[in-house]
């Protein structure tokens, strides 16, 4: 049985496998999504009684493709307790900034979140067991 749905919004195809094995594991559902219309659209999706355990965010990408997504869901009453994990360059204090703006919960570096990916997840996510 599954703890919860995780979608995790990672446009590099080869390192999204790695995460989403990593979320199997712990005995989450992920929802790998690549482009920012699955994005949108994976957050207002209902998957079954899955509730959304965590959202993660891939900074690395053209903030118009994930900020607005994540501002919704903060701003949404009935949805914004969900927490929300971004990551990206930690030389790149813009994009920090602009998550830190949208709503984003904890921001890592790209190297933080390579290697602490489970304790990562295992510490913010919302377990439904």
């Amino acid at each position: 049985m599954s703890k919860g749905r995780i979608v995790a919004f990672v446009p590099d195809l080869f390192f999204s496998v790695r995460v989403a094995d990593v979320i199997r594991r712990l005995g989450y559902q992920p929802q790998i999504v690549e482009r920012p219309d699955h994005f949108t659209a994976a957050l207002d999706l209902q998957t079954g009684s899955l509730p959304l355990a965590l959202v993660i965010v891939d900074m690395n990408a053209p903030p118009q493709h994930w900020s607005q997504t994540v501002r919704d869901l903060k701003d949404d009453p009935e949805r914004n307790y969900i927490p929300v994990l971004a990551f990206g360059s930690h030389l790149d204090v813009e994009r920090q900034r602009l998550a830190r703006e949208a709503g984003c919960d904890r921001i890592v570096a790209n190297s933080k979140f390579h290697e602490a990916l489970s304790t990562l997840i295992n510490t913010m996510a919302r377990d439904q067991e």
